[in-house]
This record gives structure tokens, sequence and C-alpha cells, in this order.
């Protein structure tokens, strides 16, 4: 089985450095070019099924890469961006990204999901896809923060106190093989 996952494409708030969490933005054309670009990489590839967060950025990228394999596009909130809480909208510039993911911080961010419960989330998304997908291919369509976890399952990494060095750039595309 190969399990493929790539973040979404640009928006105008990844543009403009402004966290979006859980916000539901859409794809700017630069964006759109990037997922077209995603799409004619994994276009010979053998993709058995397409499963997607529900937010708009991460559908529209998966419903451009989908025109050359015609699946039913799944969606899964487990593929869901991490709920940025009170900091969704803000600069980046503004926010303790290495802390954020650090699950021993996690206190310090008393409105945003948890890290280790994201982690879980997505964890469990992997181990679904594991049984209900052996011997076949699928891609995820998701988020950078989404892609943190596949990292360190796939990697057995516990807890990286900078965990911003193994997140997908927008288009990104990330191949586990089980």
């Amino acid at each position: 089985m190969k399990l493929f996952i790539t973040r979404h494409g640009q928006t105008d708030w990844n543009l403009r450095g402004i966290i979006q969490g859980t916000t539901d933005i859409t794809l700017n054309d630069t964006g759109r070019a990037q997922a077209l670009t995603v799409a004619k990489v994994l276009k010979e590839e053998r993709l058995d099924a397409i499963i997607v967060s529900p937010l708009k950025r991460a559908v529209e990228t998966a419903e451009i890469i989908n025109q050359w394999h015609q699946l039913p596009i799944q969606r899964d909130e487990r593929l869901a961006e991490r709920c940025f809480g009170d900091y969704e909208g803000t600069p980046i510039t503004d926010f303790d990204f290495c802390g954020f993911w650090n699950q021993e911080k996690e206190a310090d961010f008393p409105s945003c999901e948890k890290t280790s419960d994201f982690f879980l989330r997505v964890h469990s998304f992997i181990e679904e896809c594991r049984v209900k997908y052996a011997n076949q291919n699928v891609l995820a369509v998701a988020h950078g923060g989404v892609s943190l976890p596949f990292y360190t399952y796939f990697k057995e990494i516990e807890n990286d106190h900078d965990m911003r060095r193994y997140m997908l750039n927008n288009c990104e595309v990330a191949c586990y093989e089980l």
C-alpha cells in the first residue's frame, strides 16, 4: 500500500502569513496552478481512493488532482486542519509555532485543539487506511498541520520540539509505503 499525502494549494492567507486553522479559505490562482502541477505529477500513479479534508482549500485541490483519476472524493473530518482557536486570522509572526506543536506545552494554548488529541485523530485515519485499503493506493489531501502526524507516525517520532521542519509546503507530496 502507498499512502500519499499532499497539502492543499496556496491561499491568500498563506501568501500573507495568516494562520488559517479551521477557517474555511479557498485557493488563490497560484494554489490552483500548484494543484494542477500535482495532478500532472500523480497522473500516471494508480490511485484507488482520494480522501480529503472537508475544508474548501483541500476539497478544491483534490478536485483538480482528480481530473485524470475520476474517483469519488471522500471527505473525512479527521483530515481537517488543527483548530488554532483564538490565533486563527492572526499573523504567523505573532505566534509561538514551536510551542504550539510541542505536546508538553499544549496547555499554553487553551483555545486550540490539543496537540495530543490532534495527533490521535490523524493517526486513527492512518490506522483505518492500513486496514480498509490494504494493497491499494490512497491519496489524502489535507493541510500542513495534518502532514506532521503523518510524518511522525511513519518515522516513529514521539515529540520533536521543532515540528515545523516536517511540515509539507503547499502542494508538496509525501508518499509512505505500508
